[in-house]
């Protein structure tokens, strides 16, 4: 199983439990039962907050790995940015001569 997929499976249980504790705290102010589930755990959002803070960390590290795995060549960026710019000035020479050739030089 892939490191995203375990993730992901991670995250989903843990919105399940969070879903019950939210289910098991309506049903308290309610004052019914019927949408509380028997056998779920008791989970509190300090409990889930502190193991996402205790989680940071690994959250930290694996979007490290994905900003090393997206970053560019900077030589080919830069040398992208100067033909750019050679082309952007070309563009422009052309469009002032074109308008010196037709509109000035035949004066």
């Amino acid at each position: 199983m892939s490191d995203r997929q375990q993730e992901l499976l991670r995250q989903r249980q843990l919105l399940c439990e969070r879903l019950d504790w939210l289910e098991r705290e309506i049903a308290r102010e309610v004052g019914s039962t019927s949408l509380s589930t028997p056998n779920a755990a008791v989970i509190s959002p300090v409990g889930i907050l502190a193991h996402a803070d205790s989680t940071a960390s690994d959250e930290v590290v694996l979007f490290k790995d994905y900003a090393a795995a997206e970053r560019h060549d900077p030589t080919s960026t830069k040398r992208g940015c100067l033909l750019a710019f050679a082309a952007g000035q070309g563009l422009l020479i052309a469009a002032v001569g074109t308008v010196y050739f037709f509109f000035y030089a035949r004066r």
